[in-house]
């Protein structure tokens, strides 16, 4: 269970929760692609390449090395990027929104609904594809609040646009029921 789930467990209802999307691997999956074929054009042309240097320079023991370095980094990275994703959380409650990401540097942000200017959702047309896009909250006196790599972004800004209105509902009744019952109590029979 997440750090937000058990922080508002008791205190408020959790309404929804996003789902982030493993996209975010492909960088690293680029990354170790890009740096094996700088490595497999290095292993294959090694002896050209030491006739151009008139050195030798490259030996096949030193390119083992560098595929051991270059696999140790995307690894690496790998690891923290996962360690990243574990860490950030989104969910909607029935008063407001809140985004806690990050490992060494926080961003805790809890957004109450009636702040909720707009919802915006942005997606490339591979990110539409593959399903996952940027949900953008406007709010009143701050910067919009980002949150990338969410899978079905539209359903989950629906969710908050749903939420929204449904927190506006139900605080207007209560507010109009207490304005009635006050009205009623001080007028005298």
């Amino acid at each position: 269970m997440k750090v937000l789930e058990r922080t508002f467990r008791k205190s408020e209802r959790i309404v929804a929760k996003a789902k982030f999307t493993y996209m975010v691997f492909l960088r690293e999956v680029l990354i170790a692609a890009i740096l094996g074929g700088i490595i497999a054009v290095l292993w294959i042309f090694t002896p050209q390449i030491n006739e151009l240097l008139k050195q030798k320079i490259l030996t096949h023991s030193i390119l083992k090395w560098v595929i051991i370095g270059a696999g140790a980094f995307v690894v690496v990275l790998g690891i923290f990027e996962a360690i990243a994703k574990w860490h950030k959380e989104a969910v909607i409650t029935d008063r407001k929104f809140v985004v806690r990401a990050g490992i060494f540097r926080l961003v805790d942000i809890q957004l109450p609904l009636n702040q909720i200017k707009s919802v915006q959702v942005e997606q490339n047309i591979f990110q539409r594809i593959l399903g996952y896009g940027r949900v953008i909250i406007i709010a009143d006196a701050m910067n919009p609040v980002v949150v990338k790599g969410i899978v079905s972004p539209a359903r989950f800004a629906q969710c908050i646009t749903r939420q929204k209105s449904r927190y506006e509902y139900e605080s207007g009744n209560k507010s109009f029921r207490l304005e009635l019952a006050t009205s009623v109590q001080n007028k005298a029979y």
